[in-house]
C-alpha cells in the first residue's frame, strides 16, 4: 500500500469501533478469535459484541472508508494451540476464512505470540506462519483478504528470535502490512523520546539499531508495509508509552519525512483508554495524522526546491 495507514486495535465491549466514524483511522482490527485447543475458535466479548450487532461493522466501514479484521491470537492463544493449529494449516485458515466471510469482515490480522515454540522445536513458527498467510490469502475472496501480521519488535532483531525477517521475506504479497509492537520489550525499544528514535525510528546511531524501522528497511525488507505499533496511552501497556507530543516529534514526523510515500504508518493498542475505560482515544489517532501529514509536508517542500 503507498499510503501510510494509521491502525487501531479494539479489544473493549465499552469502546465499540463504530466511534471511529469521522476519524482518520484507516483500518480497525477487532480482537479477538482465540482458541485453547488449536481446532475450536472462540471469540472473545468485544469480538462476540460486534458480530452480534451488524450496525458497529457497517458504521465502523463508513461505506468503504477502511477497513476491518479480525485479530487471531494474542496473549489468551494457547501455545497447545498453536501447535495444533501449525499441524493442520488449512483447516486452521479455512476456520478463520469462514468466520470472515460469515461475518462480512475485510481480513485478517495474526497476533502469534508462542516465542517457547522458536527455542522449543514443538513446531517451526517461521513455516507456520508463512503458509498460514498464504493458505488465508487464498481461501478468501479478494475484496476480503486483507492480511495484517502484529509481530513483537524483538521478532525483527538478527538470532534466533528474529524469524519475522524470514517471514517477511518469504511471505511476499501474503503478507499486506505488519503492525510492529514496538511496547512491553524495553531493550529493544528504549524509555524515552531520544532512545526510540533509535530504537524504534531507527534515525540515530550508528550502526543502525537492527529492529528499528530503518534498521528494518536496512535489511532489504519492504519498509511499506511496517508501521510503528505503541501504546496508545500509558493504561493499555507495561512498558513503550511515549507522550503524544514525543511520539510525534521524535519518531513518527521525522519518519514520515525520512521515508516519505515509503513509510507504512501507525499502530495504536488499543481504541479504548484502557481495557475497562469507556473512553476512547480518537484524540491520539488525530495527532498521529497530523504528525504523518507533518512529515509528508516537510518531504515534499524538499522535493519542490
Amino acid at each position: 500500500m503507498s499510503a501510510s495507514q494509521i491502525v487501531i486495535y479494539a479489544d473493549n465491549t465499552n469502546v465499540p469501533i463504530s466511534q471511529l466514524s469521522g476519524s482518520p483511522c484507516t483500518i480497525a482490527i477487532q480482537a479477538f478469535l482465540y482458541s485453547t485447543d488449536g481446532s475450536t475458535l472462540q471469540m472473545d466479548y468485544p469480538l462476540q459484541a460486534v458480530v452480534q450487532d451488524p450496525s458497529i461493522l457497517s458504521t465502523a466501514k463508513e461505506g468503504g472508508k477502511r477497513k476491518v479484521l479480525v485479530s487471531v491470537g494474542g496473549e489468551v492463544f494457547a501455545s497447545s494451540a498453536w501447535k495444533a493449529a501449525a499441524s493442520d494449516v488449512n483447516s486452521f485458515a479455512s476456520q478463520i476464512a469462514d468466520f470472515v466471510k460469515t461475518h462480512g469482515l475485510d481480513g485478517v490480522d495474526i497476533d502469534w505470540e508462542d516465542t517457547g515454540a522458536i527455542s522449543d522445536g514443538s513446531y517451526d513458527p517461521t513455516t507456520f506462519l508463512v503458509d498460514l498467510s498464504s493458505a488465508l490469502k487464498s481461501a478468501l475472496p479478494s475484496s476480503q483478504n486483507f492480511i495484517t501480521h502484529a509481530p513483537q519488535c524483538p521478532y525483527f532483531y538478527p538470532g534466533e528470535l528474529g524469524i519475522y525477517s524470514t517471514i517477511a521475506k518469504n511471505a511476499g504479497d501474503n503478507i499486506d502490512l505488519f503492525n510492529i509492537q514496538y511496547y512491553n520489550n524495553d531493550w529493544y525499544v528504549g524509555s524515552n523520546g531520544a532512545e526510540e528514535k533509535q530504537k524504534v525510528a531507527g534515525l540515530t546511531g550508528s550502526p543502525v539499531f537492527p529492529s528499528s524501522i530503518m534498521g528494518i528497511k536496512a535489511q532489504g525488507l519492504d519498509v511499506g508495509k511496517m508501521l510503528v505499533g505503541k501504546p496508545t496511552t500509558s493504561d493499555n501497556a507495561s512498558s513503550g508509552y511515549l507522550d503524544t507530543s514525543d511520539l510525534a516529534s521524535d519518531v513518527i514526523t521525522p519518519l514520515a519525512k525520512e521515508l516519505g510515500s515509503d513509510f507504512g504508518g501507525v499502530m495504536g493498542w488499543q481504541f479504548a483508554t484502557s481495557s475497562s475505560s469507556s473512553d476512547n482515544v480518537l484524540n491520539w489517532i488525530e495527532a498521529m495524522n497530523s504528525a504523518i501529514e507533518a512529515g509528508s509536508s516537510s518531504t515534499s517542500t524538499q522535493a519542490a526546491e
